[in-house]
This record gives structure tokens, C-alpha cells and sequence, in this order.
């Protein structure tokens, strides 16, 4: 039921008309215009209810308009309103939207059209999606509902809790796909009076009425109850049967692709113990914001508004079933639900032939203009995907190329491994390594070789003051012309010249001039304090000795 204001009910309440407008494209026409106004909805079959449906609304409207004004598949959207003698007005309320299907004029100029609402949007393959498949089955509803163009009825998504796992339905029409969802459930698809894709129930009973029929009808007629609902059963494409509980009572079967036996017992905690009371009223006169899938009292007994056809006149009667209805999508060209059974069959057997010959290329590919388009191609040779005109990925016999950004969190490349979204690399060459990405971390001296820094490496071959810590020098042997023989000066302790003579004639060499000696001492014996200022040699075998003069600084 929609939800309608306390004055829309205080006029429902007594003596009231209806008045009806249709909104084409934009321009709304009257009772001045319209001649007549009907509309037809259902939810689930004939004879008894079938489950796992996504029938569509239909309209028929008469009224006097220019044809030429009217663009093709234009929008026809009929509202209600109530009046009562007071001429007090009720808000408009919503009763579909729906788009021109047929048209013709009449030589009195009544221009007559036919249409249906946007279930038949649902009619192809889906042309894009942006879920990760498998995806949950809400989210899917919800998708394709976006690709119609509507939104998803608060009712359906506290109804669809089970989040079952559908796979990317590639071989399915996005209609297909919905009553397959729908058959887990126990429901049907429809769009509603407030343009929302809508899942209908069969089970979905309230405890008490929305609308109840009592007189106000030409006739009403009853069919026995079915028997309480003990067992129902979920069958597959290839035959594949769950069922779960009993056959004592009314077992309840629907078909679906993705049955599983958890999706088998889920049904059956929602259906056991459900009974089904067919009924059918012609000409009630029902509240007009009365929805597919409202409560019915009726002879005192609950049951269930499933099929409703309503003739907009001032009386807004309608014909209402449970279920009594066939589907109203007859003149738009499509194809049954057992021809593309069929069809798919034969197009997996051929699809393998084709394989095990090798000698016919598939090919499957989307055509469009929006943000979405994408294609993809397989033959014998290759297989590439597309988006926007750009191939994204090409594969054949020397590899994969993608032209893009690949994203992942593990996996392997080569040699390599992805962990936590790290790239792990076991080995590595790398020609060129800028200085500048090493920012962080120590470069361990076990990755230094031996002798393996020399001077020209260092930016000027030079140990400026200050470049060598205490101790830096001890024990180690410093090389010929390391050292400048002028102005250098030691103070602290000289121990490492030990009493070898070479050594100290090497000393001797490498202080001349105006070398200074402060405080020094030769294995801990203080030797020299002052300044050297001698020039005296003395050649002993072949050497040249200097001699010491000192004086004090």
C-alpha cells in the first residue's frame, strides 16, 4: 500500500470520486483530453501460482492529442486523485510508468497507445557491469535495476537476506537473471506503481488486511485453498533437483540456474506451512493506492492481491486476482524462456565442436557510446579485451601484454611474489639505481667488498680534519705519500713504530722540515718535547740519518 496523506484518507473515509491524469513526456492530460484509461499488472501465472516471474505492466490510453507531439517511447505516467463533494483534493498518487509501445489515430482524431513499463528494459543482456563476480544476489538485483533505470524497493531488500552467490550471468537476459533470483525467494519480479523494482512474495502475507472486499464488487469468486505447504523444489537447467521437506502437503517448484540445496531449505523455512486461497473480484472498488502485493481480506479470509487490472473512470474500478494472469509482454518480440534453454544448449555443444575442430573463430563483442563499452574478441590465435576503443589486454602464443595499470594484492610474477600487496624478489639486476631512492635503512658493511672504496671514490681523494674518529688509525699500515711530510704535527702517544730500525728510518723520512713533536713517546717512554729544527744528516751504511736538534718551543 502507498503511503498517502491524513487528508487523502479522511476523503477516502466518505462520498468521493477519482480523477485521473496522464503525464506524456512531460505535458500532462486531463479528463478534458482522456476518453478512457486502463492498466494490467501481475506478478505471478495462470491456474496456479508460478513462481520465479518478471512479467510487465501494460497501459491502454485513449485521449484526443497530435501524434506528432509526441516523441516515440515517450513516458506515459497516470496519477489518482480523490475528491469528495467539498471539492477537497487529495495529493496526486502514482500509478507506473510506462512508455509508449503502439500508436495509431482514428479518423475522429482519438489517438490511441499502448505501452509497457520498464520491465521490458530487462529484455537483453546485461551490457556492463562493475561488481566482483560472483557477486551477492541483492547486489545484482540492484545493478540491473540502475540499467533500467529505477531503484530498488525498500520491500525487496528486507525480503532478499540470504545473499546467495550468483555467478556473471553471461548467457542470460538481465529478465532472465532477475526471475532465476526471484525462484530462490518464492517471489517475482515486477516495477511498481512508484517505479521501483520490486520483489513480490508469494508467501509475503501480512497478519492483517490492507484492502478488504466485502459488496463493493460486481462479482467474486473463490477457488479452494491449496494444501498448507510442505516441500518445495529447486530444479536446474540440466535437470539437477534439491528439494527439501515433504510431500505430505503442496510442494511448491521453481527453476533456477544457481539452485543449491542451502537455497532449497531457506525456501522451505519461508513457505512451510503457507496456504494459497485463489480468489477473483471483478469491478472492486478498492482503495487506488492499493500495490501488487497487498493483504486481501475477503469472506473474512486472508489472502493475497497478485494480478490487477484497473479501469481509470470516475469510479476507479478494478479487476483483482490471486493470481489469474498471463504475461502482457506477448507483442514485444522475444524470445520464450525454453528457447533460450534451448538455445543455450546448442550454443555450448556447437561452441565445443568448434574447439575440438579448431577451424571456426568465436567471437563475442559489445557496441556502445558510454562510459561503460567494452568488447572482447577470441579466435584461434588470439584473445584481447577492449575498452573505449583501447585494447587493455592481448594474449597469443609469446605472452600477455596489458596496456594499463595492474592491480594486485598476491599472486606470482615470474621469480617474484606479491605478499599483502609487497613485491618479494628473490634476485635482482638492476642497471641503473638512482642514489636518491635509497632513503631509508643502513647499507650493511658485509655488502662492501674489500678494498673495494679507493680514493677516487671519495668526492676529493682527501681526509679532511675531523674525518677520522680516535683510534681510527691504530693498527693499520698508512701507505707511501699518504701523509704530507710538512707541518704535520702528532701529540698523544706514538706507539706504533715499535724498535725495528726500517721503521723508524721511515719516520725519520717522513718528518722533515718543521715537523713538530709535543709530548711524545715510543712505547710508552716519553722521548721527544720541543721543536725540531735541525738540518744535520750523517750517512751511516749508505743511509742518510737525520739528527734531532731541540730546542723548547
Amino acid at each position: 500500500m502507498q503511503t498517502t496523506s491524513a487528508l487523502y484518507q479522511s476523503i477516502l473515509a466518505g462520498d468521493h470520486r477519482v480523477e485521473v491524469k496522464v503525464n506524456i513526456n512531460g505535458v500532462d492530460y486531463g479528463i478534458d483530453k482522456i476518453t478512457s484509461v486502463q492498466t494490467s499488472r501481475a506478478a505471478f501465472g495462470t491456474g496456479r501460482p508460478v513462481l520465479g516471474l518478471a512479467s510487465a505492466g501494460e497501459i491502454s490510453l485513449s485521449l484526443y492529442a497530435e501524434s506528432g507531439l509526441i516523441p516515440r517511447m515517450a513516458e506515459m505516467k497516470p496519477y489518482v486523485r480523490l475528491v469528495n463533494e467539498s471539492r477537497q483534493q487529495s495529493e496526486w498518487i502514482p500509478k507506473g510508468t510506462f512508455y509508449i509501445d503502439t500508436r495509431k489515430t482514428d479518423s475522429n482524431g482519438l489517438l490511441e497507445l499502448t505501452g509497457f513499463d520498464a520491465m521490458l528494459k530487462a529484455e537483453r543482456t546485461q551490457p556492463w557491469s562493475e561488481l566482483s563476480w560472483p557477486a551477492r544476489d541483492i547486489d545484482a538485483v540492484g545493478e540491473i535495476a540502475e540499467i533500467m533505470g529505477l531503484t530498488v524497493d525498500a520491500k525487496t531488500t528486507s525480503l532478499m537476506t540470504s545473499a546467495f552467490s550468483i555467478p556473471m550471468p553471461v548467457n542470460y537476459t538481465m529478465r532472465e537473471t532477475l526471475q532465476y533470483i526471484a525462484a530462490l525467494y518464492g517471489g517475482s519480479f515486477i516495477v511498481s506503481d512508484r517505479n521501483t523494482l520490486q520483489l513480490v512474495c508469494l508467501w509475503d502475507r501480512a497478519a492483517s488486511a490492507d484492502v478488504t472486499i466485502g459488496t463493493s464488487c460486481r462479482r467474486l469468486s473463490n477457488a479452494p485453498a491449496l494444501a498448507a505447504c510442505t516441500g518445495v523444489k529447486l530444479v536446474k537447467e540440466d535437470g539437477t533437483e534439491y528439494t527439501a521437506g515433504t510431500t505430505s502437503g503442496y510442494v511448491y517448484e521453481a527453476k533456477s540456474p544457481w539452485a543449491t540445496q542451502a537455497a532449497a531449505n531457506a525456501l522451505l523455512a519461508r513457505m512451510s506451512g503457507f496456504v494459497y486461497r485463489p480468489f477473483a473480484a471483478e469491478g472492486a472498488i478498492i482503495n487506488p493506492a492499493a500495490e501488487i502485493g497487498d493483504t486481501i481480506s475477503e469472506n473474512n479470509l486472508l489472502s493475497s492481491l497478485f494480478s490487477c487490472d484497473i479501469n481509470f473512470d470516475s469510479m476507479c474500478a478494478a479487476n483483482i486476482e490471486a493470481p489469474g494472469y498471463e504475461e502482457l509482454d506477448h507483442e514485444y518480440p522475444y524470445e520464450s524462456s525454453e528457447n533460450r534453454v534451448f538455445n543455450r544448449k546448442m550454443n555450448n555443444f556447437q561452441s565445443e565442436l568448434t574447439l575440438q575442430a579448431q577451424a571456426i573463430a568465436a567471437k563475442v563483442s559489445r557496441v556502445g557510446g558510454d562510459a561503460h563499452t567494452f568488447g572482447w574478441y577470441l579466435d584461434a590465435d588470439h584473445f584481447s579485451l577492449a575498452s573505449n576503443g583501447q585494447t587493455v589486454m592481448y594474449v597469443d602464443d609469446e605472452g600477455l601484454t596489458v596496456n594499463g595499470t595492474v592491480n594486485a594484492t598476491a599472486g606470482n610474477i615470474g621469480g617474484c611474489t606479491i605478499q599483502n600487496g609487497t613485491l618479494h624478489v628473490e634476485n635482482a639486476n638492476i642497471d641503473n639505481l638512482n642514489a636518491g631512492k635509497i632513503t631509508s635503512g643502513t647499507l650493511p658493511t658485509g655488502r662492501i667488498g674489500l678494498q673495494s672504496i679507493t680514493g677516487a671514490k671519495i668526492a676529493d681523494e682527501t681526509l679532511a680534519s675531523g674525518h677520522l674518529i680516535d683510534g681510527a688509525a691504530v693498527n693499520r699500515v698508512i701507505g707511501n705519500s699518504a701523509v704530507s711530510y710538512s707541518k704535520t704535527s702528532f701529540q698523544g702517544t706514538l706507539d706504533q713504530v715499535g724498535t725495528n730500525t726500517a721503521n723508524i728510518d721511515t719516520l725519520y723520512g717522513y718528518f722533515t722540515g718543521s715537523a713538530h713533536f709535543q709530548n711524545c713517546q715510543i712505547d710508552g717512554i716519553f722521548m721527544f718535547a720541543g721543536k725540531y729544527i735541525g738540518t744535520t744528516t750523517k750517512t751511516v751504511d749508505g743511509r742518510t740519518l737525520y739528527y734531532l736538534e731541540w730546542r723548547d718551543p
